[in-house]
């Protein structure tokens, strides 16, 4: 039974650290979980506790994101913003932990996990842009893309069309930055 409040806990302050970031309330979320608050502090030593709990679950939620996307991702454009529309808690997380650099965990993991998911999208990536450039120029230039892209993402709009369309603004934009264009044949 406490294993169940523990984790409880754990997804109710995972959605909130999804919609608010780190500085979420205790109290608030006491009360939006209906937990009683004396039980968070029998289950967590800390909020630290809490967030480094948090943390962990992140990374189980990202392994499986990744999963998703080798068997999914076919193509870049729609197939990744249907992989990201799907997994929509997870992705506004991972947001607040750039949104949030000062804490080094945070944004080591953020830089990790896009590490990751570059390498499994790689391939889709190149044929999106027509250019010669090197494996690792292309990565330098998403994380560009996909730090832009996260930063403007609007998650009271979160739809796999408003996400395609941010992300061609992006990429158009930022195209300066790269030696190639946007193949005719992705958008």
């Amino acid at each position: 039974m406490t294993q169940g409040v523990r984790q409880k806990w754990i997804e109710a302050a995972y959605s909130e650290f999804a919609s608010l970031g780190p500085d979420f309330s205790l109290k608030a979320l006491s009360e939006k979980s209906k937990l009683p608050r004396a039980s968070l502090y029998y289950h967590f030593a800390s909020k630290e506790e809490l967030l480094e709990e948090l943390l962990l679950l992140h990374q189980e939620n990202i392994n499986k994101y990744h999963s998703h996307l080798k068997e999914n991702v076919k193509s870049l454009i729609p197939d990744l913003y249907k992989a990201v529309y799907l997994h929509k808690e997870g992705i506004l997380f991972h947001r607040q932990l750039l949104l949030h650099p000062e804490k080094d965990e945070f944004y080591s993991l953020y830089r990790s996990a896009n590490e990751k998911s570059f390498a499994i999208l790689l391939p889709h990536i190149k044929r999106l842009f027509e250019t010669n450039g090197s494996d690792e120029e292309f990565i330098q230039f998403y994380h560009t893309l996909a730090d832009a892209w996260y930063i403007r993402l609007d998650p009271n709009h979160f739809s796999v069309e408003s996400m395609i369309a941010l992300a061609m603004e992006i990429m158009e934009h930022t195209l300066g930055l790269f030696s190639g264009s946007i193949s005719p044949n992705s958008k």
